[in-house]
């Protein structure tokens, strides 16, 4: 199993099939499994950056008062992100295949960001 250093992810440019830049990585999904953690998907891009640094829905609702659309952030399964080249991530489907990430919500998730490590509760 190969092991990667999340914290050095965030916020690396992340490139489409015609090298385009996507978006950024702002936040990575993960499950503890035994003692490791297995990474789920990685979130790019405005909604994700805010998913981060906000609570959800108020912050979605404050970005789409300053012009920002649900389009601006994409969820990448992790089998689809090309970790070969840290310098050059880059990911194997078409931009098309992809959907908006969701708000991590469900118990046992953990999310990655460049200062923090979290677990979502099992309560609500």
């Amino acid at each position: 199993m190969s092991e990667i250093v999340l914290q050095n992810l965030i916020g690396k440019r992340v490139y489409g099939q015609d090298g385009a830049v996507i978006g950024r990585i702002e936040e990575v999904v993960a499950e503890p499994s035994g003692k490791d953690l297995l990474v789920k998907e990685y979130h790019l891009g405005t909604f994700a950056l805010l998913e981060r640094l906000s609570s959800g829905e108020i912050g979605r609702a404050l970005l789409r008062f300053f012009g920002a659309t649900k389009g601006e952030g994409l969820a990448v399964p992790w089998d689809q992100l090309d970790l070969s080249s840290r310098d050059r991530l880059r990911i194997r489907c078409s931009v098309d295949e992809l959907r908006p990430p969701r708000p991590v919500g469900a118990g046992g998730i953990l999310t990655f960001t460049r200062s923090r490590l979290s677990r979502t509760s099992d309560a609500a």
